[in-house]
């Protein structure tokens, strides 16, 4: 690491940096899935009979121009909404 370069600190919340956000390899997913992202966020100019290739591609775009402004609330919501599946799954009569 270079000694002279200068040191990146976060100093607030705020959206996390490009170069910090982890990568995701959407053509591990199937083409379903791959469809069911494209309409349940309703991408633009992508048609019904896309090839997975540009289901990918579409997919890319908009997940990487999404902006997580508060990690920490995002991270509490996402763990409040498990405990809380978790909890219903385990009422009696539920499966």
């Amino acid at each position: 690491m270079d000694q002279n370069a200068p040191a990146r600190k976060r100093t607030g919340p705020g959206p996390t940096p490009l170069n910090l956000r982890p990568r995701v390899n959407f053509g591990k997913l199937d083409i379903a899935s791959l469809r069911r992202y494209s309409r349940v966020h309703k991408l633009v100019g992508v048609p019904q009979t896309a090839t997975k290739d540009q289901l990918v591609a579409a997919v890319t775009r908009h997940f990487a121009a999404q902006v997580v402004n508060d990690e920490l609330k995002v991270i509490a919501a996402f763990v409040t909404a498990v405990q809380r599946r978790q909890s219903l799954a385990q009422q009696p009569g539920r499966k």
